[in-house]
C-alpha cells in the first residue's frame, strides 16, 4: 500500500514543471554549473529538466534576473508544449470515441484536427486513412441503403411489416455492420410481433364477448367488446356488436326489474299484485316462459286466499260475541267482591282498636327501663373518664421518649451525611433536627461547620471554572475548536447550567461544526474529482485529488482508492525491469530495454519506480530519459528527498506525447550528484 507520509509521489505530464520546485539547491554545485546544465537542457528542447537547474540555480543566487528570466522562458516553453498535447489529445480521444460508433465523418474531423497538431504522427495518419477507405467503400452503395432505409421507413409507418422488414434486409445486406438498419429491422419485427399478438387478443376478446351474449351475460360482454375496441377502436364489427348488446342490456334490464319486483310480491304472498307484474313483464318479453308460469301458479293461490279471507271473517263474528257473554259475567263478579270488601273493612277497625290499647301499655314500660339505665350509665362514664386520665399522662412520657428517639434517629441520619462529605444533604438534614428540636445545640454546631466548608468549596469550584472558561476561550481565539469543545464542557462540569459556558460551549460546537462542513465540502470535491479520474482511468490526476481528500482524515474511502489504483497498476505491468536494488554512483547512468508498446495502450502507460536515498542530508534530480535505437525522444526528472524512507514515483509518461508518438524501447536513469539506490522499475498500464 503506498503511503503518502514521505513515501508516496505521483508525477504527471506537465505537471512535474509545477512541482519540481521542491528540489533544494546544493551547495556542491555552483550557479555557472547549473545555469550551463540548463541552458543545455533548454537548447535540446528538454524543458522540464531545464526548469530544475534553473530553480536550482536561484537557489544559489536568488532573484538573479538572467536565471528568472530562463525561468519564465521555460515554464512558458512547457505550457505551450503541454497546452498543444492537450489539444491533440482531446481531438484524438474524441476521435477514437466517435471511429468506435462508426460515426466516420465525425471522427475524421477529429483525427484532420490532431493531424493540424502534430502532422506525422503516425498513429492519426493511420487511422485517418481508414476512415477515408471506408468512406469510399460507402459512397457507392449510399443511394442504394438510403433507399432501402426510406421504403422501409414509409412501410413501417403505414403497419406493412413483412414489406418494411424485406426492406430494412436490403439495407443491412449493402452495410452488414451498420447498427441503424439492424436496429430498425429489429423494430420492425417487433411491430409485427406485437400486431400479431393485438390482433390475436381482439379475436379472443371478441369470441369471449359473444359467448357472454349468448348467456345473455350483456355487461360482460359489453367489457370485452370495449377492451377489444381499445385494441382497434375503429373496427365495424366490434362496433356495431357493442350497440347491439347495449340495446338488448336495456330489454333485459327492463324484463329482470319487474321480475325482480313480482318475485319480491310473490315472496310477500302478494298474489294479485306480483300477478300483475308478470303480466308486465310479458309486454316487455311477449311469452316469457317463467311469467307465463308463474301467472299459471297464482291464480290457485288467489283463489286460496279468496277463500280464507271469507273464513277469517265468519271467524271474527263468533269472537265478538263470546266477548258480550264474557263481559256480562265479569259484571256481576264485581258485585259481589265489592260486598265482601266491605265486611272485611268493618273487621279491620275492631281490629286496630285493640292494637293501639296493648302498645299504650307497652310504651310506659320502656320509659321506666330508660331511666334505669340512664343511672347506670353515668356511674360508668365516672369510672371511664379516671382510667382515661392516667392512660393520657402515660402517653405523654411515651410521646417525650419517642421524641427523644426521632431526634436521635435525625441526628445520625445527618452525621452519616456529613462522613460521606455529602455537605448539602447533611446540611438539610441538621436544619430538619433544629426544626424539630428547637435550638438544638449539636446540629446547630454542625450546621455552622457545613457553610464554612461549602463557602471553601465554592471557592474552589470558582477557580477550576474560571480556568476552564479562560482555557476554553484561548482555544477558541486559536481556533481550536474541539478543543475548546472539551474545556467549555469542564467548566458546565463544575457550573452546571451556567449561561456564559452553555453560550461559549454552543458557540465552540457551531464553529467545530462548521469547520467540519467546511473539510467536508472540501473533502467532498476532492473525492468527486478523484472518482472522475478514477473512472476514465486519469489515475495520476486521481490518487493526487484522493492524497488530499485523505489528509482531511475524514474517512478511509481515499485511502482505500489510492491503494486499488495501486493494485491495478501492479496487476497490469507491462515490463518489471528490475525488482533487485541498484546502487547508481553520482552521474551514472543506468539503462533498461524493453520492446516496443503498441500504440493503442501508450496513453494510459505508467512508470514505477522505488528509489531510496543513501545520503538523507542532500536532495538531489534525477534524469529519467526514453528513446529507442534512433536516439533519445524525451524525458522527466524525478525530484529525490532527502530521506532515508524508501519513495515510490508514480509517473503517467504516457501523457508526454513523444512517449505516445514513437516506438520508444528503452528507459534510463541518470543520479545528479548523488548515488542512488533504484529498487523496483516498471512500465504498466491504467487498464
Amino acid at each position: 500500500m503506498m503511503n503518502k507520509k514521505a513515501i508516496f509521489s505521483l508525477l504527471f505530464g506537465t505537471a512535474i514543471a509545477l512541482g519540481a520546485n521542491t528540489i533544494q539547491a546544493q551547495d556542491t554545485e555552483s550557479y555557472e554549473s547549473l545555469m550551463k546544465k540548463g541552458n543545455d537542457k533548454f537548447g535540446a528542447k528538454d524543458y522540464i529538466s531545464a526548469k530544475t537547474y534553473y530553480e536550482m540555480a536561484l537557489k544559489q543566487k536568488a532573484n538573479d534576473p538572467t536565471a528568472k528570466q530562463k525561468l519564465s522562458e521555460t515554464v512558458k516553453k512547457i505550457q505551450e508544449d503541454g497546452a498543444r498535447q492537450e489539444v491533440f489529445y482531446a481531438h484524438l480521444d474524441e476521435g477514437d470515441r466517435l471511429n468506435g460508433q462508426e460515426r466516420y465523418e465525425e471522427a475524421l474531423v477529429e483525427y484532420e484536427a490532431a493531424l493540424a497538431v502534430f502532422p506525422q504522427d503516425k498513429y492519426v495518419t493511420a487511422q485517418a486513412d481508414a476512415i477515408r477507405a471506408i468512406l469510399k467503400e460507402r459512397k457507392d452503395k449510399q443511394d442504394a441503403f438510403d433507399l432501402a432505409m426510406s421504403q422501409g421507413e414509409t412501410l413501417l409507418a403505414e403497419d406493412n411489416f413483412d414489406a418494411a422488414i424485406m426492406q430494412f434486409e436490403v439495407a443491412i445486406a449493402i452495410f452488414p455492420n451498420d447498427k441503424l438498419p439492424k436496429e430498425k429491422l429489429a423494430e420492425a419485427k417487433q411491430k409485427k410481433q406485437l400486431y400479431t399478438e393485438k390482433t390475436a387478443r381482439f379475436d379472443k376478446l371478441m369470441e369471449e364477448a359473444t359467448q357472454f351474449g349468448l348467456r345473455k351475460n350483456f355487461d360482460a360482454a359489453i367489457g370485452k367488446i370495449e377492451q377489444a375496441l381499445e385494441l382497434f377502436p375503429n373496427d365495424l364489427t366490434a362496433n356495431a356488436k357493442r350497440n347491439e348488446y347495449q340495446a338488448a342490456k336495456g330489454i333485459a334490464d327492463q324484463y329482470n326489474g319487474i321480475i325482480a319486483e313480482a318475485d319480491r310480491l310473490y315472496e310477500a304472498k302478494a298474489y294479485r299484485e306480483a300477478k300483475a307484474q308478470y303480466q308486465n313483464a310479458l309486454s316487455v318479453v311477449s311469452g316469457d316462459a317463467y311469467a307465463t308460469d308463474m301467472i299459471s301458479r297464482l291464480d290457485p293461490l288467489i283463489a286460496q286466499q279468496d277463500a280464507e279471507e271469507a273464513a277469517r271473517i265468519a271467524a271474527e263474528a263468533e269472537a265478538a260475541r263470546l266477548a258480550a257473554e264474557a263481559e256480562a259475567a265479569r259484571i256481576a263478579a264485581e258485585e259481589e267482591a265489592a260486598r265482601l270488601a266491605a265486611e272485611a273493612e268493618a273487621a279491620r277497625l275492631a281490629a286496630e282498636a285493640e292494637a293501639a290499647r296493648i302498645a299504650a301499655e307497652e310504651e310506659a314500660a320502656r320509659i321506666a327501663a330508660e331511666q334505669e339505665a340512664a343511672r347506670l350509665v353515668a356511674e360508668e362514664a365516672a369510672r371511664i373518664a379516671a382510667e382515661e386520665e392516667a392512660a393520657r399522662q402515660a402517653a405523654l412520657a411515651a410521646a417525650e421518649a419517642e421524641r427523644q428517639a426521632t431526634i436521635k434517629t435525625m441526628l445520625d441520619t445527618a452525621d452519616a451525611l456529613f462522613a460521606q462529605q455529602d455537605y448539602a444533604n447533611a446540611k438539610v438534614k441538621y436544619q430538619e433536627v433544629v426544626a424539630f428540636d428547637e435550638g438544638n445545640a449539636a446540629a446547630s454546631a454542625k450546621i455552622k461547620e457545613i457553610d464554612g466548608i461549602l463557602a471553601q468549596m465554592a471557592a474552589e469550584i470558582e477557580e477550576h471554572y474560571n480556568h476552564a472558561m479562560g482555557a476554553g476561550n484561548t482555544a477558541m481565539n486559536a481556533e481550536k475548536f474541539a478543543e475548546a469543545i472539551t474545556h467549555y464542557q469542564s467548566a458546565l462540569f463544575y457550573k452546571p447550567a451556567d449561561p456564559t459556558a452553555t453560550a461559549q460551549l454552543a458557540a465552540a460546537e457551531k464553529a467545530e461544526s462548521d469547520r467540519i462542513a467546511a473539510l467536508r465540502t472540501q473533502y467532498n470535491a476532492f473525492v468527486k474529482e478523484g472518482d472522475a479520474n478514477f473512472k476514465t482511468n486519469t489515475f495520476d490526476k486521481a490518487i493526487e485529488a484522493y492524497t488530499k481528500a485523505e489528509e482531511l482524515n475524514l474517512e478511509t474511502y481515499p485511502t482505500e482508492m489510492i491503494a486499488r489504483i495501486g493494485e491495478i497498476i501492479e496487476q497490469n505491468k507491462l515490463y518489471e525491469l528490475n525488482s533487485d536494488p541498484i546502487l547508481l554512483a553520482a552521474g551514472q547512468a543506468q539503462r533498461f530495454d524493453f520492446n516496443k508498446i503498441e500504440v493503442a495502450v501508450r496513453r494510459s502507460n505508467y512508470v514505477i519506480v522505488k528509489v531510496r536515498n543513501p545520503h538523507p542530508e542532500k536532495t538531489f534530480p534525477m534524469i529519467v530519459s526514453f528513446g529507442s535505437s534512433g536516439g533519445k525522444n524525451g524525458g522527466f526528472v524525478l525530484p529525490v528527498a532527502a530521506t532515508e524512507d524508501e519513495k515510490t514515483f508514480i509517473f503517467r509518461i504516457g501523457s508526454l506525447y513523444k512517449w505516445f508518438s514513437e516506438d520508444n524501447t528503452w528507459i534510463e536513469f541518470v543520479s545528479e550528484n548523488n548515488e542512488v539506490e533504484i529498487s523496483k522499475v516498471e512500465v504498466s498500464r491504467s487498464n
